[in-house]
């Protein structure tokens, strides 16, 4: 059986499947730092996706990656930062929940690793994610289901 994570953002709460045949090292890595809370952002960049930003040792290397995200996927990458061009890219950890959205640079799409997918919830996170644009940030936990 497939190890399973649970989102929880505003009064929204997901179940989503980890990828473990796809992204063993991904998952792995996801799983060992859970559960992780912090405050969101909504990308205006990239369309539908909500990221948390991770603590910034956290090392990922790429793997099962995409730059052709569907509603649904749960992924972890390295976000640039903007100028100064001394601070180093940023990891978060990010869902996306509506077909429009493509993970993004100011250059141009990101390959992100794909280590997970949304099987419950959806929905209700989306609702949850177009009011927070709307309201502000949010706090997101994830954690083990």
């Amino acid at each position: 059986m497939a190890r399973r994570i649970t989102i929880n953002l505003g009064k929204a709460r997901a179940t989503a499947e980890l990828l473990d045949d796809d992204a063993p090292k991904t998952c792995e890595l996801v799983w060992s730092m859970l559960p992780v809370e912090g405050r969101t952002g909504h990308t205006m960049e990239s369309g539908k996706e909500v990221f948390m930003d991770l603590d910034g040792k956290t090392r990922i290397t790429p793997e099962n990656q995409t730059i052709h995200e569907i509603p649904g996927d749960v992924v972890i990458y390295l976000k640039p930062t903007i100028p100064p061009p001394s601070l180093s890219p940023r990891p978060v950890i990010s869902f996306t929940y509506e077909r429009d959205a493509q993970i993004r640079s100011l250059h141009g799409p990101l390959p992100v690793n794909l280590f997970a997918r949304i099987t419950s919830g959806l929905k209700e996170l989306g609702d949850e994610a177009i009011r927070m644009r709307r309201e502000g940030y949010e706090k997101m936990r994830i954690s083990k289901a």
